[in-house]
């Protein structure tokens, strides 16, 4: 079974194009699992960035889904200033467009502004809390690539109070904890449920319209087997629409990024 490190993994096809596979067992119900495609697009255009310009900021738009099999992305500079380097990828499936991501990658500069990042909330250790299960038709396929510890009672379809979710989460093969670099942290913070799905008492879809990312620690230093911490809110929810966002520290404690996120979600009324 491939694992995350196998399918960031691209081939050359052309110059600013590579080839890419997506597996069955990386899917999100019809469409495959937007971290994957997040990391390999930056793969992508990490290959025409400058080593020491480190992704700082990543905007996605998922335009259709993408479904098992080959994918071709391709990726270009749009421009390259003296600290900072903004690039494209674009993701394609059979000719038809599957995914845009423009990112912003930053060497570090000379500031005067120093404020730290707030710590992680109060947290119970992880030993003793339950792992998530991977139950093949109810959960999504890609998380069984992933140890889920819940720290609140708010599970998707459990008709909870608020729009919450929090706990850790790590990767199951000990090759993709090992990454600890951008691929990886978009992989994680994207790899949780919609934080709406919670105050639903019966199983609905949801799919993300668009994506924000934004890069504010290193991920670098992070333990390679190390569980890291999730909290997710939404903001509102209405119209079928909800806006999310979510926080991911290091298993150091730091916080290493935030999401915001625009959610389609189809949870309809029954037919009375």
């Amino acid at each position: 079974m491939p694992t995350l490190t196998d399918l960031l993994s691209l081939t050359p096809a052309g110059d600013g194009v590579w080839t890419a596979r997506i597996t069955e067992d990386w899917g999100q119900g019809r469409a495959a699992f937007g971290g994957l495609l997040a990391g390999q697009a930056l793969r992508a255009m990490g290959a025409l960035v400058a080593p020491a310009r480190t992704l700082r900021s990543l905007l996605v738009d998922f335009i259709g889904p993408a479904a098992p099999g080959t994918v071709r992305v391709e990726a270009r500079v749009l421009r390259a200033g003296r600290a900072l380097t903004q690039a494209e990828a674009r993701i394609f499936q059979d000719d038809r467009p599957v995914a845009i991501f423009v990112a912003a990658f930053g060497a570090p500069r000379r500031t005067a502004l120093h404020w730290p990042t707030p710590p992680p909330p109060a947290l119970p250790p992880v030993d003793g809390l339950p792992a998530l299960p991977h139950i093949p038709g109810i959960t999504p396929a890609f998380s069984q690539h992933f140890d889920y510890r819940w720290t609140n009672t708010a599970f998707p379809f459990s008709g909870a109070a608020q729009p919450e979710i929090a706990g850790y989460l790590r990767p199951r093969s000990s090759t993709d904890g090992a990454l600890a670099d951008a691929a990886l942290v978009v992989a994680l913070i994207d790899a949780w449920p919609a934080p709406v799905l919670p105050l639903l008492d019966r199983p609905a879809h949801a799919s993300t319209v668009t994506w924000m990312v934004d890069i504010v620690g290193d991920p670098a230093g992070a333990a390679p087997a190390g569980f890291w911490y999730f909290e997710g809110a939404a903001t509102a929810a209405d119209a079928g629409y909800a806006d999310v966002h979510g926080r991911l520290f290091a298993p150091s404690g730091a916080l290493v990024a935030t999401s915001k996120q625009l959610v389609a979600e189809f949870s309809s009324p029954p037919a009375p």
